[in-house]
C-alpha cells in the first residue's frame, strides 16, 4: 500500500471515529485539513536531535501566588 498523502480523509475518519468523536460531523472536514497542517510540524519537531541535553524543568520555587 504505497499511500503517499499523510493522512487521506477515510483514515482519519476512522481514527475519529475510535476516538469517540462524530465522523458525520460536517466539522470533521476543518478538523482534517487542520490536522494535515499539523502533521508537517510534529515531523520537523520528531527529527530534531536533543541527544545530549537535559529534560527542561522549569522553576517552581518562590510565591506562585506573585502571578
Amino acid at each position: 500500500m504505497a499511500n503517499k498523502e499523510p493522512l487521506n480523509k477515510e483514515d482519519f475518519l476512522r481514527i475519529a471515529e475510535h476516538a469517540g468523536l462524530d465522523a458525520g460531523s460536517p466539522h470533521m472536514d476543518d478538523l482534517h485539513a487542520y490536522i494535515k497542517g499539523l502533521l508537517p510540524t510534529l515531523k520537523t519537531i520528531k527529527d530534531l536531535d536533543l541527544t545530549g541535553l537535559e529534560p527542561f524543568m522549569p522553576s517552581l520555587t518562590g510565591d506562585i501566588n506573585k502571578r
